[in-house]
């Protein structure tokens, strides 16, 4: 079978990171021969590691949808696959063109968020107004393309999408996976009580609200005796964090790393993972955690509840309450075994739910179950 798997760029995200570890997985798949596509090089991200690994990768260099849109037809057309998966909104619509022009493939298509959550409004980054065209291009485009088959990575995003895109029965709900963390019986603990989060800097991630937790607890409690690291690359939030850390001098207490390779190590090192996103498709970080060994405490939204999996999995606040996130992340300073209690149950649900290996063979299994005949 020859595949093409079309994505927007090898950046830093949670979606980047899954396909280049299933790719890695591909490899050793004699059945499979692929490529990665990608719409625009990214400066931060796994460009080097796909490299290293020996994963053919092809990408375009120009800016325009037309542009795009033409070099992933010539693409077809020069290396005719059997199959398309496509990972990320602009990719979705980039294959949905080319099967709509007439190109012949089968089409996968990744869901991996919930993007037109009503949570979105309250990102004064954004541009509502575009925001919305660019969801009705995404819907009618959906629509308009014929015998897609969707990959949705929770039960939560496939709801998010199946009215929107009027998905009957052509999908499957695969988690995303992870390896276990190796360093954690290897890296000893940081001498102050640390929380971590890990993701872009952007609103969706809510890294800000943590940092509101934390000057809630000194002034309310006069606790400064918690220090809180961020994991991952700049966004259109870094200048809010960095502005906020400085107007409340938690320069001491906070260190932003940006995009690390390495993040298993650096989560080992702490004591509690804190994820108060206010969407997420799955939130790898969460896994990675749950790998990791950490206790934690994440937004209540229905996406982290599905992964957790158990009201007393973790602990949840709702997204933007930031008294309650606050409280949450005192619990676990001042309270060891439950730090412990949390801790066990989230390398148990690891293990049961989201281990790489498994998770990749259902991938290739779905590959395998789809009728390849070039529609």
């Amino acid at each position: 079978m020859k595949v093409l798997i079309l994505i927007n760029s090898l950046g830093a995200g949670g979606a980047e990171r899954s396909m280049v570890e299933y790719a890695k997985f591909l490899l050793k798949a004699p059945e499979i021969e692929f490529k990665i596509v990608c719409l625009k090089h990214k400066e931060v991200g796994l460009e080097k590691e796909v490299a290293v690994a020996g994963i053919s990768t092809i990408y375009h260099r120009g800016n325009s949808f037309k542009s795009k849109l033409s070099f992933f037809n010539r693409l077809i057309e020069k290396e005719q696959p059997d199959l398309v998966h496509s990972v990320l909104t602009e990719s979705n619509l980039i294959a949905r063109a080319s099967k709509i022009s007439g190109k012949k493939f089968t089409l996968i298509q990744s869901l991996v968020n919930t993007p037109y959550s009503i949570e979105r409004k309250k990102d004064n980054q954004l541009s509502w107004f575009k925001f919305q065209i660019m969801k009705q291009i995404d819907i009618v485009s959906a629509r308009l393309t014929k015998q897609i088959y969707y990959h949705s990575i929770t039960h939560e995003v496939l709801e998010h999408y199946k009215s929107l895109y009027n998905i009957k029965d052509n999908y499957k709900v695969i988690y995303r996976g992870r390896e276990s963390n190796e360093y954690c019986n290897e890296v000893k603990k940081k001498d102050r009580f640390t929380i971590i989060n890990s993701g872009r800097q952007e609103f969706a991630k809510g890294q800000i609200d943590i940092l509101k937790a934390l000057h809630y607890l000194e002034k309310n409690y006069g606790v400064t005796e918690i220090d809180f690291e961020i994991l991952g690359r700049s966004g259109t939030y870094s200048k809010i964090l960095e502005n906020y850390i400085e107007e409340h001098n938690l320069s001491s207490r906070v260190k932003i790393h940006g995009f690390v390779n390495n993040v298993y190590k650096t989560l080992a090192s702490c004591h509690a993972f804190v994820f108060p996103s206010y969407y997420e498709g799955l939130g790898g970080a969460l896994i990675e955690a749950f790998a990791s060994k950490l206790p934690c405490v994440c937004s209540s939204i229905p996406v982290l509840k599905e992964v957790v999996g158990s009201p007393d999995g973790a602990l949840f606040s709702e997204p933007g309450n930031i008294e309650s996130l606050a409280n949450n992340i005192y619990k676990l300073y001042e309270n060891e075994d439950y730090r412990n209690k949390l801790s066990n149950y989230a390398y148990i649900r690891f293990e049961n739910s989201f281990k790489l290996k498994e998770i990749n063979q259902e991938m290739l299994n779905m590959y395998k179950s789809l009728e390849i005949n070039n529609q």
